[in-house]
């Protein structure tokens, strides 16, 4: 069965990771030990040694909203939504009535809970609470996301033209427009953002984003040289990454396995291209390399590409004849992230294939 993850995180998730980033570092506004201790253990994404802190918070009565909204962010990274949810409403209503920074963020947190619960009205309620106080520019692209999944086109339109007429030249954020769009089932429409950036572009378009939008027109010539240009300018893990993609939808995929390495070789481990490094030595047929480079990429992970990583590490024991150890990697990996049919499959054929071999 053998089915790989290709892990492409768009400009959306990413924005929402780094705010989780960003409100770890800065949340802790107490000083208390115990809350102190949790926030790191959130850095860290140990979340059960930060419940664990935040109980210790509890009996010691520290701030009782900064406790909760704490645990909700626990519970998020823990894949528990509708946890997540209850503590971050919890925190919300142990404010003062007056939104202000912490509550805005909250808000933020429990947007994202509702949209992995798939509630997306309640998520998009939330954005609207923090648009109303602080006219947030990441909250229309947030929103919209949320729109597109209630098939509120028009309306989610109307937010992407709020963030590009905010920021016209920022071609990141219009690429992950794109994305977005995609992920949703409106490739055509990302493509008309993609070609009137490239139709008005007046000079500002770096060699990277020109490469990555040609990739997702399908043009994989212009792409490489403008991403080949990029990659030798900036030595960007993005510009590596697109030109290593665009390898590989040609299918070149040694050649795309090269440009992998050649980045990690000189700027050092990096989960993302291992993932794709490992992805490509699969359809190279190199097995043990591909298993190789998915354990290099799970060590070198901060967290945001472990899902991709994971999974692919376990269908690679699969692909070297491994299937207990698959099997057993796969039950873990379902545990963590019961929600995906994949794994579900997956598990069944390894469950018929290890009682067929007995």
């Amino acid at each position: 069965m053998n089915i790989c993850k290709n892990n492409k995180a768009g400009t959306a998730a990413k924005a929402v990771l780094a705010l989780c980033v960003c409100a770890v570092l800065t949340g802790c506004g107490s000083g208390s030990d115990n809350l102190k201790t949790a926030y790191e253990a959130l850095g860290n994404l140990d979340y059960p040694a930060a419940m664990n802190a935040l109980a210790g918070a509890e009996e010691a009565g520290e701030d009782a909203r900064e406790i909760a909204r704490a645990r909700g962010i626990a519970c998020i990274g823990q894949a528990d939504y509708v946890n997540a949810a209850k503590y971050l409403r919890e925190s919300l209503n142990s404010g003062t009535g007056y939104p202000d920074e912490m509550d805005v963020d909250t808000n933020y947190y429990l947007a994202a809970a509702y949209n992995n619960m798939g509630d997306y009205a309640a998520a998009e309620d939330r954005y609207n609470a923090i648009i109303a106080y602080c006219d947030d520019t990441e909250s229309y692209l947030l929103r919209a996301s949320v729109r597109l999944k209630q098939s509120n086109f028009e309306d989610a339109v109307s937010d992407f033209n709020v963030v590009i007429s905010r920021k016209p030249d920022d071609y990141d954020t219009l690429i992950g427009i794109y994305e977005m769009l995609t992920a949703i089932g409106y490739r055509e429409a990302g493509l008309e953002y993609i070609k009137g950036a490239l139709a008005g572009d007046t000079g500002k378009m770096t060699d990277s984003e020109k490469g990555r939008m040609y990739y997702y027109l399908g043009d994989y010539t212009q792409a490489a040289a403008f991403l080949e240009s990029a990659r030798n300018a900036d030595g960007s893990v993005t510009s590596s990454l697109f030109l290593g993609r665009t390898y590989e939808a040609m299918g070149e995929y040694n050649y795309a396995a090269n440009v992998y390495e050649s980045y990690i070789g000189t700027k050092g481990a990096n989960a993302e291209l291992y993932d794709q490094l490992g992805l490509c030595r699969l359809k190279l047929g190199e097995y043990e390399a591909a298993l190789e480079a998915f354990k290099a990429g799970i060590e070198a992970d901060d967290g945001t590409f472990a899902k991709s990583l994971e999974y692919n590490r376990a269908v690679a024991y699969e692909y070297v004849s491994d299937f207990e150890t698959a099997y057993e990697l796969l039950k873990a990996y379902a545990a963590k992230y019961p929600d995906d049919p994949d794994a579900a499959r997956e598990i069944q054929f390894l469950d018929t294939r290890i009682k067929t071999e007995e």
